[in-house]
């Protein structure tokens, strides 16, 4: 079946000399592994490959959605210049792309999580400062996508968080939690709903809510282990 549809790369890996598969993000079908042909020698094809260009396929698709697609043209709907060509903000778009091929691994539709991706990359794409929390919010609004967003009780009486219970608990109560200090850190995010918010942190406040997103993740949601853009992403804010 041919289809067409707006998209956003998510990560890619070399087929052959001349080919690459990419996990694609599409509007109409969620995450799904796409070939192409002829695009490892040809310098313009490959930029429209960069993790979270926004593309607009035209594709064959399988009756098997586990099976690889094939490509058979591609455009940019708008081209990530400042991605590509800011360290930090590339060192994001490598670690978002891992993250969600990870979350979503069978092809789905979910247009409003479509609609959402797109609106942070552009505002990654556009913004010229305050863009160093974005993949933290990133990560926490997905959380909310799927139904497993962290409630916000903290008060006086229940100060510490518990990732297994995804809400704040009494005090010495459970195995597992968090820190007070982590927990309180925790909190200057959780209240956040918009792209746009920000949130003053230091670079290791910064690291230590992005670890205690990534425990929630391996208990919510998905494995994170081996998530090869973490370690530069980890150098980026050091």
């Amino acid at each position: 079946m041919l289809i067409e549809t707006d998209a956003i790369i998510l990560h890619t890996i070399k087929y052959s000399e001349t080919s690459i598969i990419a996990h694609i993000y599409t509007q109409q079908f969620g995450n799904g592994t796409y070939l192409m042909n002829n695009v490892r020698t040809n310098r313009s094809k490959m930029a429209l490959f960069q993790p979270l260009s926004l593309v607009h396929i035209t594709a064959y698709r399988k009756k098997d959605p586990k099976q690889i697609h094939r490509i058979s043209s591609i455009s940019f709907v708008e081209a990530p210049q400042n991605i590509t060509n800011t360290f930090t903000k590339s060192s994001m778009a490598l670690f978002i792309g891992e993250m969600v091929n990870r979350i979503f691994t069978e092809e789905e539709e979910f247009p409003e999580f479509f609609a959402y991706f797109k609106s942070f990359v552009l505002q990654l794409e556009q913004a010229t400062t305050n863009y160093a929390n974005l993949h933290l919010l990133f990560l926490l609004h997905v959380t909310e996508f799927l139904g497993v967003k962290p409630k916000n009780n903290f008060s006086a009486a229940m100060p510490i968080f518990s990732p297994i219970h995804a809400q704040f608990v009494e005090p010495e109560t459970e195995e597992n939690c968090l820190s007070r200090e982590q927990s309180l850190l925790l909190t200057k995010i959780l209240s956040l709903s918009q792209l746009t918010d920000t949130v003053e942190l230091t670079n290791s406040e910064r690291q230590t809510i992005l670890h205690i997103l990534l425990q929630y993740y391996d208990i919510h949601i998905c494995k994170t282990q081996n998530i090869k853009s973490f370690e530069i992403l980890k150098m980026v804010f050091e």
